[in-house]
């Protein structure tokens, strides 16, 4: 990842406005600009001692006011929350965004039983993305700039299927209608998410599923080579009905930057301490660079504590997956000429309340914009999973 010129991106200072009692909301808020848009990443947390709709009130009030101010509209957006709380917080997100809400619902997952928003991610830029829908239904966006184009999907499928295995294959359908609407098509993906109600009854037949779509549209091919995206396959189920909710981000093209040296989106089968994923059966890059509207955004597979062969590592030894897996991304990130700064979202999918307190100990080490989320993780073994953003130039200030 090269930083640019004069004329390039240039850091936004990475603002961090924990709780306090007149706003019991933490935000964490960095990103990039450049001479003709600014792009954010934010994570918003609320006080978890407040009752639930106090939190769904105050969090989605804290959002409006930050985008609102600096005049961002949203690109993607998930939420994890109580899955029985997401009829009453869709209302409170509605009436908080007003004109922000642009028809197209974010990511709703389930954060565990607990009465507790886990928390909000949102990547927002200043120009205003185009809703996409399928079927009627908004469930993408399209933002263009200078001949460039991104694309962003949230919750697919939009329709059950009977099977799980019949979810996956219509979240992709879905994916490509939206991706025709931008122009592109699979190879333009750069970045899946997959959540999975109860992953490990149905994870081989979900990789099978994913390698057979990828194998139908020439991503796995012995003659033109393995041109898969980043990706999260991960235990967290969707807050509303189904088994499978897929998000993406898709670059239009696969072309030399007008920015720079490097081409709009390079996908990195292997990289840092991992091999490639596929080469033990798994459908995923370890990254993806992606020139995205204001600089260009590292996206970090879903990593474990996982050696070259693909064996778990460190079964049944909790602070050693997670020193593991912490490890494993840093090497990603210095591959790829990352520096720990330029991490501007991070997700930690813990099995238990324990992993939870062993990853509370190590996390002080790498002061990210962490969310902590209860998530079985593809094996029964593995403990403990991380996935993070990276975008040049974003320093905390």
């Amino acid at each position: 990842m090269r930083r640019s010129g004069a004329t390039g991106p240039q850091a936004l200072s990475r603002t961090v406005r924990p709780p306090t009692k007149n706003q019991p909301v933490q935000i964490d808020v960095s990103g990039v600009e450049s001479p003709a848009t600014r792009e954010i990443y934010l994570t918003a947390r609320p006080d978890p001692q407040l009752p639930l709709q106090r939190q769904g009130h105050e969090i989605f009030a804290a959002i409006r006011r930050t985008l609102a101010t600096q005049r961002l509209r949203i690109a993607q957006e998930r939420i994890f929350a109580p899955a029985h709380a997401v009829e009453m917080l869709q209302m409170l997100r509605s009436a908080a965004y007003g004109d922000l809400d642009d028809g197209v619902s974010p990511a709703w997952l389930s954060g565990g039983p607990e009465p507790i928003i886990r928390g909000v991610q949102i990547h927002a830029v200043s120009q205003k993305p185009r809703p996409l829908a399928v079927d009627g239904t908004p469930c993408g966006r399209l933002i263009e700039q200078n001949g460039c184009r991104w694309i962003t999907a949230s919750g697919l499928p939009t329709r059950r299927a009977r099977t799980r295995p019949a979810q996956v294959r219509r979240a992709f359908a879905e994916a490509e209608i939206l991706l025709k609407q931008g122009g592109g098509n699979v190879d333009s993906i750069a970045r899946t998410w997959f959540f999975l109600r109860d992953i490990l009854d149905w994870y081989e037949s979900f990789n099978d599923t994913r390698s057979r779509y990828f194998i139908d549209r020439g991503l796995l091919s012995p003659t033109s080579g393995v041109r898969l995206p980043a990706s999260t396959g991960i235990g967290v189920a969707p807050a509303g009905n189904g088994d499978c909710l897929m998000d993406l981000i898709a670059v239009v093209g696969n072309t030399p930057c007008p920015r720079g040296e490097a081409q709009c989106l390079c996908k990195h089968l292997a990289a840092g301490k991992q091999q490639s994923a596929y080469e033990y059966g798994s459908s995923f890059a370890r990254a993806a660079t992606v020139c995205t509207p204001a600089g260009r955004t590292v996206y970090v597979s879903g990593t474990a504590a996982i050696d070259p062969s693909g064996a778990t590592c460190h079964r049944g030894d909790i602070a050693g997956q997670i020193r593991m897996t912490l490890d494993c991304i840093n090497a990603v990130l210095d591959d790829l000429q990352c520096s720990r700064s330029d991490v501007v979202q991070a997700i930690a999918y813990c099995k238990t309340p324990e992993v939870e307190a062993g990853f509370e100990k190590q996390r002080r080490d790498m002061p990210w914009p962490w969310l902590v989320v209860p998530a079985d993780v593809c094996r029964d073994d593995l403990l403990f999973e991380a996935e993070v953003t990276a975008c040049a130039g974003a320093k905390e200030g």
